[in-house]
Order: C-alpha cells, then structure tokens, then sequence
C-alpha cells in the first residue's frame, strides 16, 4: 500500500517535470501527453491493487468491486495514452484516427468485463492484454529513434518495455489455473522498470526541447528562412568542407512598404511566406536561404559559375512574377523582386565582403528599374 502511493507521489512530481518541459519548449509533441498518461495510469493501478486490497479488509465489498473494476478502466485509459504519447513524439505529427480509436478502445475492454459480471481475476487477464498490447505498440515506434542523441535513451525504452511485456506476460500461464496475484518482488522489479521508462523519457524530452529551442534560434518564425545567426552557422560548416568560392544572390521585394500600407501587414506577411516557400521549393538541398531581415533574403551556393548563377536568379525572378495575391478586401496583385549577384574567388573571399558586393548589385537593379537581375561587375 505505501509503496503504491509512493509511487502515486512519484507520478506528480514527474508529471510536474514533464508539464515544464512542454511548456518550456512548444513544439515538443507527446511530452505533456506522457506524463499525464502516467499519472492516469499510476492512479489506476493504485485503485486497483490498493483500493481493492483495503476495501476488501474493511468488508466493504460493493467498495471493493467499484474500486476493481473503475480503476482497471483508468490504468488501461492511461496505459494507451502512454502510446498515444510515443506515437506522436516520435512520429511528430497529430494522431491518425486508428491511433486515436486506441484510448476508447482500452478503455472499453475492462468496461465491458465489468458489465459480463467479471471480478478481479477477470479484470486481471483484460488489463494485462491492454498492456501487452500497447508496450508491443511503443515498441514499434520507439524503433525509430535511430540517432544520436535519441537512441542511447530509445533503446533502453525499448528494452525495458520489452521486460515489462516479459513481465506481464508472464501471468499468462497462471490464468488456466485461476491463480492471479503478484509478490512483492514482482512488484518491485515492475515500479524499477516504470521509474527507468520515464527517465529515458525526460531524457528523450529534454533532447527533443534543445533541438527545438536550437531551431527556433537558427530560423525566421515567419519565413522558415535561416535567419542570420543561423546563416553565419551553416557556413561555417560549409567552408570546413568546401574549398570552393561561394556565390551570394542578394534578394528584395519590390515596393514591399507599398503592399504593408495598401493591404495590411497581415498580408504582407502572407506575400513573404509564399515568397519564401517558393524560393525554398526551387533550391537543391546544398543551397542556403536566409532571411537577412525585413523583406531582404540571401542565396548562398558554393562552386556556382556566373552564368548558372544568373539562370538561378531569373528563375526565382520569373516564379515570383506568376504568383498572385489575394487580400481579404481589394483586387489580386502580384509583387516582383530585384536580384543582385556576387561571385566569390577560389581563395575563400569573406562572406561579409561577398555580401557587400551582392548588395551593391541588388542597388544597381532597383536602380535600374527593378524586377531585374544584375552581377556585380
């Protein structure tokens, strides 16, 4: 009975962890799903063994009964949310209705055995089903979390899951014999288990939030762009493994303040994620975007000669000029933009200076008369 309620004390204070994780980092998902499945679960498991036992000894057995069948329901709810949980962290993605249908269905099982009469015994076999079931389920997904830092932590998951299904399972041979019942080793061995599982997860959590917090500080919110600090760092990648000059297309949206006046800055914002996505669509994967602030962004390639670099620039020229714009009042419109080109030497010109100079280009076709493209001499 303490060791239960220990146990119930254990589940909050993890729960508390996990809510501040989540909350800390927002696009972490299935952390907060996590720890408040485990606390469903812990309380369930405490109605069901403990609230059982205590009834029981009282002579209360309506209690008893109530307390058997209720919290077989709310451990197996928690267990599958425990799997609703592994599935959208690893998968990063909203639940499919399958996936979703887990919880109603678990939850129904012990439901039902309650209303075919079924007592403790019974209750037994359908929540060990419902677990065996679900671990086999966090197994499948956990096997996803191939890289470093994740898999260290993952696998261990996987392996503790596997000795709780060991575990659980191995009540199977008993129910032919009606003999149900757990010891205090076995108990024991189960909350060690339990107690590694969320570790692994706080870990899995805490790597998943610095990823995230990283990102978060590499890309433009708006835009998906790399902003500058997160330019500045993938070229400092880039140049460890090319020896190869860079190439710099400086990019502005024409008469962009006219579009904020006219329309809206909603809209405007609107105007710059389309122009983004579209860039972002026509660029191989070794070739940088980044949003150097406002409605001025960057290309940035390695080993591109003047005339792949001038095609490059009228492309993205020529994809902007067919977009059109739809503000909520007012007709369609369409927004072109200026290019200006710079070709760096074989001997690493700074990108500072590589910069400059794509700028200077940029001013030379705005001066020119805009939606152009124009290479720095």
């Amino acid at each position: 009975m303490l060791t239960l309620l220990s146990d119930c004390l254990l589940a909050i204070v993890l729960f508390v962890l996990f809510w501040y994780v989540a909350r800390v980092s927002r696009n972490v998902q299935g952390v907060l799903t996590w720890g408040a499945a485990h606390l469903i679960y812990t309380i369930g498991a405490t109605l069901f063994d403990a609230g059982t036992a205590t009834f029981s000894e009282a002579g209360l057995a309506t209690a008893a009964m109530l307390s058997t069948h209720l919290g077989s329901a709310v451990l197996c709810g928690g267990m599958a949310g425990l799997g609703w949980a592994i599935a959208r962290f690893t998968r990063r993605r909203a639940l499919h209705p399958a996936e979703f249908a887990v919880v109603p269905v678990a939850v129904a099982v012990p439901l039902l055995v309650w209303g075919l009469g079924g007592a403790w015994e019974a209750q037994s076999v359908a929540l060990n089903c419902v677990e065996l079931l679900v671990l086999l389920w966090i197994l499948w997904n956990l096997r996803v979390l191939r890289e470093d830092p994740y898999r260290l932590p993952a696998r261990m998951m996987m392996a503790g899951c596997a000795l709780l299904a060991t575990l659980y399972g191995s009540v199977v041979p008993g129910w032919s014999f009606s003999q149900f019942g757990f010891d205090e080793i076995w108990v024991s061995a189960d909350l060690s288990i339990w107690f590694m599982l969320n570790f692994c997860m706080l870990m899995l959590s805490s790597f998943r939030a610095a990823e995230s917090l990283k990102l978060s500080a590499m890309f433009d919110p708006l835009t998906s762009a790399l902003n500058r600090r997160g330019l500045h760092g993938e070229l400092s990648t880039w140049l460890e493994r090319n020896d190869r000059g860079l190439t710099v297309i400086a990019i502005d949206l024409d008469h962009f303040k006219t579009v904020n006046d006219r329309h809206g800055h909603d809209t405007g914002d609107r105007v710059l994620q389309r122009f983004s996505e579209t860039v972002r669509s026509g660029l191989r994967s070794d070739q940088l975007f980044a949003r150097m602030g406002g409605e001025e962004f960057a290309v940035v390639t390695v080993g591109t000669d003047r005339e792949a670099a001038r095609q490059l620039a009228e492309r993205l020229r020529n994809q902007m000029m067919r977009l059109d714009f739809s503000p909520p009042e007012g007709r369609p419109f369409r927004v072109t933009i200026s290019l200006g080109i710079a070709i760096g030497d074989s001997e690493g010109e700074p990108f500072a200076e590589l910069m400059r100079r794509a700028d200077d280009a940029l001013y030379m076709a705005k001066r020119k008369g805009r939606n152009r493209v124009e290479m720095h001499p």
